[in-house]
């Protein structure tokens, strides 16, 4: 079924980012995996680390601070990673935040 085939991305993608080092928040009912960057030693907003990766390693994320309508209350260090792709779209992007994040 459509949403056992979600599921199954949403796990593969999250279970990849935990063990590049991102801290994954709980999921559910969406199709994006919200992520806390701050283990991984990056020292910028939400923004600066999705251009970085964006510039880096070719993949995009989506600042969540872009949700807010008060900057000041936004937090600055999640970042929503899409995971309804192809898993050759997943692979990929596991990859090249690997190869950039993994000491």
């Amino acid at each position: 079924t459509l949403a056992s085939e979600m599921q199954r991305k949403r796990d593969r993608l999250a279970n990849a980012l935990d063990a590049i080092g991102f801290d994954v928040l709980p999921a559910s009912g969406t199709y994006f995996v919200t992520t806390d960057f701050r283990p991984l030693g990056f020292n910028g907003t939400d923004e600066d680390f999705c251009r970085h990766i964006t510039v880096e390693a070719g993949v995009t994320a989506v600042p969540v601070s872009a949700f807010y309508d008060s900057p000041d209350k936004a937090p600055r260090h999640l970042a929503r990673f899409c995971f309804c792709k192809h898993d050759a779209t997943l692979d990929a992007a596991i990859e090249r935040l690997g190869k950039r994040f993994r000491s």
